[in-house]
């Protein structure tokens, strides 16, 4: 799928909270070790952004990467949104998506990247014009290959080829479906579907953020995410854990599983700002042993399913 042999091609990390900014108390020193961990434990793509931390999650990404064979690693970042002051603005021209990139190869210390996505469509620019620097970014050998986020149905049906697989991040979960824009990146093959906010910033998770807005403080990020406002919200994530502690899995495990599962899903990117968060992404895989699932096999999704249907009766939980 992806031009790059490891053990987790299907799992990314993510590092937008890593970077120490909008995310609650940082400790730079456990990020840096959170990095060093999902190596151990055999993530070699990790997903990025110039906009993330003012460019510092590339900066920690950076430190760790270096010390590894380039080939050896999947990087991917984004460009697209930019600060200016306190406001997030949104320019993807071609002279601001070049000048991003440049700045992000400064940052993670490499001549190119493995993917570099558009960030958001900018409203300003035509997507037409975007994508055509993205291709000609690829062409001058600066980017291996190109990506989007947070297209709609129309924008992936309108300017995504068919048969392009072009990764799409996908923001997608439990909580917050994104059903119909991954099945359209699936039609025709258009899109490779990469999952993000699979634990919707905290809330699907067990740790802090896990309790909402009333752990949050006055600068975090999260506080501008409408699930953290939400009464349904909250109904619904009630009523997804009591499923979950009617049968055997970890509650973050079965969120991982679950997405896995999907046939409509190729990757899924994980935010860990911990190495005991991280533990808990990777908890997921101890099942795929004892069942005996190869994601990189199409066929064992359905067995993976099949899995997760017959954990739900035996414990009596409907879905």
């Amino acid at each position: 799928m992806f031009p790059i042999d490891h053990d987790l091609p299907w799992l990314w990390l993510g590092t937008w909270s890593l970077g120490g900014e909008s995310f609650g108390p940082h400790d730079g020193r456990e990020a840096l070790a959170t990095l060093e961990s999902a190596l151990e434990a055999g993530i070699r793509c990790f997903d990025t952004a110039g906009f993330y931390a003012h460019g510092r999650s590339e900066q920690l990404l950076s430190k760790v990467i270096s010390q590894q064979k380039r080939q050896n690693i999947f990087i991917a970042s984004k460009g697209g949104l930019s600060w200016q002051g306190k406001n997030v603005i949104h320019c993807t021209n071609r002279e601001a998506l070049r000048q991003s990139l440049f700045n992000s190869l400064e940052r993670l210390k490499t001549d190119y990247l493995d993917l570099y996505q558009l960030h958001w469509p900018d409203p300003q620019t035509p997507i037409e014009t975007s994508l055509e620097t993205l291709q000609a970014l690829q062409e001058e050998g600066l980017i291996l290959r190109w990506g989007v986020c947070n297209f709609s149905v129309e924008q992936i049906q309108t300017y995504l080829p068919s048969g392009g697989l072009i990764p799409h991040q996908v923001h997608h979960n439990p909580l917050h479906r994104a059903d119909d824009i991954l099945a359209a990146g699936k039609a025709n093959q258009r899109c490779l579907n990469c999952i993000t906010s699979p634990l919707e910033q905290g809330l699907l998770g067990t740790g802090k953020s896990a309790q909402g807005l009333s752990v949050l403080g006055k600068r975090d990020a999260r506080r501008r995410n409408p699930h953290f406002h939400s009464e349904q919200t909250k109904i619904e994530l009630a009523r997804f854990v009591a499923q979950i502690k009617k049968t055997p899995l970890p509650q973050v495990s079965a969120v991982f599983l679950e997405l896995l599962s999907s046939p409509l899903v190729d990757v899924v990117i994980s935010g860990a700002r911990t190495r005991k968060q991280l533990a808990e992404v990777l908890a997921h895989q101890e099942w795929l042993r004892v069942w005996d699932i190869n994601l990189e096999k199409p066929e064992d999704k359905l067995v993976l399913a099949a899995k997760l249907r017959e954990v739900r009766q035996l414990k009596g939980v409907r879905r």
